[in-house]
């Protein structure tokens, strides 16, 4: 289905990384993208064979070669944007955080009722490694007890929309932190509610904004999570531990993996898990690999279509229920920095 056309609303680096992903993908194709300054646009569609550039948001959503907007644009800003892609008949794919779980509902509700779809652009969830991880926990590892993860990526150019607090309030919690929350979500999967919170924050002297989080949550079911992300650690750290009464599985590539991910394109390195019981020592760890030829950018375009086509209702729901549920945390998380 290559007839398939997204538009996309900002020209940051993301928009960037997600438009390339489009032009990648086998079902779908770049058809417009929009920006509040005509030149940024050009420049950005200048590279990328068959998109348009256009100056603010009602032309593209009056685009009929647009059939969903995906929403790259600062935090505070996004859900009128989509609401609105999401009124002119469009599907909606939107970049991560949001402001509240509340946010999430009402888009994700406003598409349910006009029958389109709303995800979130969370890549990982889409790498096959994912399902698998899913299927083999329990039998691997035993009930899950807890989950250690952190997520860190250097970042120190303060013009960066991430260190402007009205734009992105909640800052590395928010632009990192969420796919810790996100690994709760997919990976532990607590039968509880948060029942016990605390959190540590770092904030940037000059810009107030927050620069590192690090946190605990403990769950009414019994299930701990211990947690850190930031902008000031001098090296991309992704190290994720899913401890299970029978023993622990492990990545260090959690969110992008090394193999062929917008982090990385490291071919030789495999993607998969590693599985450690009792004493074992490093010899003798078990490493599972999960393949996969398609980039996992890629491959959350390729589903984005192919569920929009189908419009199987129990899997888009499913997807929103994940925003939600991993947004709710993100702001319990928030709540307790008050």
């Amino acid at each position: 289905m290559t007839s398939f056309g997204f538009g996309i609303v900002g020209t940051g680096m993301i928009a960037g990384e997600v438009a390339d992903a489009i032009q990648q993908a086998g079902n779908a194709r770049l058809a417009a993208v929009s920006s509040r300054a005509l030149n940024r646009a050009q420049e950005f569609v200048a590279a990328r064979a068959g998109a348009r550039a256009v100056e603010g948001l009602e032309p593209l959503l009056a685009r009929d070669d647009v059939d969903a907007v995906y929403v790259a644009i600062p935090t505070a800003l996004k859900e009128a944007v989509a609401l609105a892609a999401i009124a002119a008949g469009k599907h909606v794919l939107v970049d991560k955080p949001f402001m509240d779980a509340a946010s999430v509902a009402r888009m994700a509700k406003a598409a349910s009722a006009a029958g389109l779809l709303f995800m979130d652009a969370t890549h990982f969830v889409h790498h096959p490694r994912r399902a698998a991880v899913q299927s083999v926990a329990d039998e691997r590892i035993g009930k899950r007890l807890g989950l250690h993860c952190v997520f860190y990526g250097p970042l120190d150019d303060r013009s960066d929309i991430r260190f402007d607090p009205a734009l992105e309030p909640t800052g590395a919690l928010g632009d990192l932190g969420w796919y810790c929350m996100r690994a709760i979500v997919e990976y532990l999967r607590p039968e509880g509610a948060v029942s016990e919170c605390d959190l540590v924050l770092r904030r940037d002297g000059t810009t107030g904004a927050v620069t590192e989080a690090i946190g605990t949550l403990g769950f009414a079911s019994g299930e701990t999570m211990t947690f850190g992300s930031g902008f000031q650690c001098g090296t991309r750290l992704e190290d994720f531990r899913l401890l299970g009464e029978k023993g622990a599985l492990a990545m260090d590539d959690f969110v992008m993996n090394w193999t062929n991910s917008i982090g990385s394109q490291a071919a030789h390195v495999p993607t998969g898990y590693t599985i450690r019981t009792r004493s074992m020592t490093p010899e003798d760890f078990v490493f599972v690999e999960t393949p996969s030829q398609t980039p996992q950018q890629v491959l959350m375009i390729e589903n984005f279509v192919d569920l929009a086509a189908s419009g199987e209702a129990e899997a888009r729901a499913s997807f929103a229920n994940a925003s939600i549920q991993t947004q709710s945390l993100l702001d319990a998380v928030w709540a307790a920095a008050a």
